[in-house]
């Protein structure tokens, strides 16, 4: 759905409650695209429906010191309390917006992220002009994965609280996801004002600012904020990786590499990572395989494609290609196989027939809530790796696509990326990196080696021949050609990866160039590379 679309729907909503056709209303709004349907306009709406049919006789207004109190337990995070005092509030107050944004903020606060979503919608048709509501909403949304949804709330909170560093970091994040270049780095700017020891802040602004001047301001005033030796460990690592890419846009490799170097070394310490786990992981996998029984009832269609690789190996890449085909659907990054399957695999009792069954219909359930009706989604989960030939044999039918890049230059592509989170534990170390190939490497020899059938790509090969690639790639997934897939770029689709901003650009050749600048200093991850036989 377009805006204008959008709008004309809005129209027909309005013209109908004028009307007095209440259901009808309803129904048009609760049918609008996860895009629009948190929008300012849409709960203007719902206010409207919820107001005439709510009884004048319940429209009273929260006493002063009833809201006193439930500020004073929110801000003293008290949460338990609060939440009991919001509730019964509530009851006694069903028209009041306050005890549902009480809530909200307290299910936020303790990461409740599903109560608060639903605590900020409901405050919100009580009080569509709030706009620390858009604020708590677009965090939740965020922190479930429901990106499509939080883009309108996030930016109207940004517009409407310019002083609110949650608010404009929503609203950085909003505009990133949707490829607004300009808007999200205005909004990190503003978001390093108002907290200039954010260092997520100042990276998430240089990441999207293109240094020309060792004289810029904003390089300068990092430069003088690192100094200060104020600065968290969280905080330097970020003001670290910052500035290597700042350095690296001056053409200044020595210095470039010193920072990045330095912010990987610092998360590795902070967070105890490596490629260790990843490795451990791999070897109970094969071994679980052997004794996998497949299940005997076949799961019904959405079937998985599932897109696998290191980071920055061109995943998003894939899956923006594979996501324009009308027969498939695009879920992001899930969780759920490493989050719910591979614990069981770590465990030194095989999984049951059930708690397999459980976990594959699971899995099924969420795939079905992205496909909309398509036969095929993709989980672009690069580290799915490990556990790609087990879901083949638990449902049969997967798809899976093996994703390759030049060692080098993918080596540099992911020591010079601070990560979000710490799933990536291999990311922070050359020698590491070089491991997680070395991995990768085996898993997916070892799955063909077991009769699992497995898409190889070659970014190269994209880069240089995109046409023929892709085809090649379609094919080899048993999908007919569709050309929408060359010129994917044109997509609105949300995209949620360190990825977000390339992907939008198409197909670009000559992005395996840049590590040679860096060669002298991979020297560590180019010994450990040819120890393994991968160059």
């Amino acid at each position: 759905m377009q805006s204008d679309s959008f709008a004309q729907t809005l129209d027909q909503a309005s013209a109908l409650i004028d009307t007095k056709d209440t259901a009808a209303a309803q129904a048009l709004l609760d049918g609008l695209p996860a895009r629009w349907a948190s929008a300012p306009e849409v709960f203007a709406l719902r206010h409207l429906l919820f107001t005439r049919t709510m009884p004048a006789l319940l429209q009273q207004p929260l006493r002063a010191q009833d809201a006193h109190q439930l500020s004073a337990l929110l801000n003293a995070r008290r949460l338990d309390a609060a939440l009991t005092l919001a509730r019964k509030l509530a009851a006694h107050h069903p028209h009041a917006a306050s005890p549902h944004e009480a809530m909200a903020l307290a299910f936020n606060a303790g990461r409740r992220f599903a109560a608060a979503r639903d605590a900020a919608q409901t405050a919100l048709v009580r009080a569509p002009d709030r706009a620390t509501l858009y604020r708590e909403l677009a965090l939740a949304l965020y922190e479930l994965g429901e990106f499509e949804s939080m883009g309108a709330p996030a930016q109207h909170a940004a517009e409407a609280l310019g002083d609110d560093p949650l608010a404009q970091r929503m609203g950085a994040i909003a505009a990133l996801i949707r490829g607004e270049r300009d808007m999200a780095r205005a909004r990190f700017a503003r978001l390093a004002e108002l907290q200039p020891q954010n260092g997520a802040a100042h990276r998430g602004f240089a990441e999207l600012h293109r240094f020309t001047d060792s004289r810029d301001p904003q390089l300068k005033r990092m430069v003088r904020l690192l100094k200060s030796r104020n600065l968290p460990a969280a905080e330097q690592l970020e003001f670290h990786f910052a500035l290597g890419k700042a350095f690296d846009d001056l053409d200044l490799p020595d210095k470039a590499f010193d920072h990045f170097a330095r912010g990987n070394a610092l998360k590795k310490k902070l967070h105890g990572l490596g490629a260790t786990r990843d490795i451990e992981d791999g070897a109970r996998v094969r071994t679980a395989f052997a004794a996998l029984r497949p299940p005997e009832a076949t799961p019904p269609d959405p079937l998985p494609i599932l897109v696998c690789g290191l980071p920055r190996s061109g995943t998003t890449l894939t899956e923006s290609i594979l996501a324009a085909h009308p027969q498939v659907a695009a879920a992001g990054e899930l969780t759920f196989l490493r989050r719910r399957l591979l614990p069981l695999l770590r465990e030194d009792t095989p999984p049951t027939d059930s708690t397999l069954s459980e976990v594959r219909d699971a899995y099924q359930a969420i795939l079905r809530t992205h496909a909309k009706g398509r036969p095929f989604v993709v989980d672009k989960m690069p580290l799915n790796f490990v556990l790609a030939g087990y879901l083949a044999k638990l449902i049969p039918g997967t798809r899976i696509v093996a994703l390759h890049r030049e060692p080098r230059a993918l080596g540099w592509s992911i020591f010079r990326q601070c990560f979000v989170r710490t799933g990536n534990g291999f990311a922070y170390d050359l020698r590491d990196i070089a491991e997680a190939m070395a991995l990768y490497r085996q898993m997916i020899g070892f799955w063909e080696d077991s009769g699992v059938a497995v898409h190889r790509l070659d970014y190269g090969a994209l880069t240089r021949a995109p046409d023929a690639t892709v085809q090649a790639l379609l094919a080899g997934l048993q999908l007919p050609p569709d050309p929408a897939c060359v010129d994917f770029a044109s997509s609105d689709r949300a995209v949620v990866t360190a990825s977000a901003l390339q992907v939008r650009e198409g197909i670009q050749r000559d992005r395996d160039q840049a590590w040679h600048r860096y060669e002298r200093h991979l020297a560590p991850l180019v010994d450990q590379l040819r120890h393994h036989g991968l160059i």
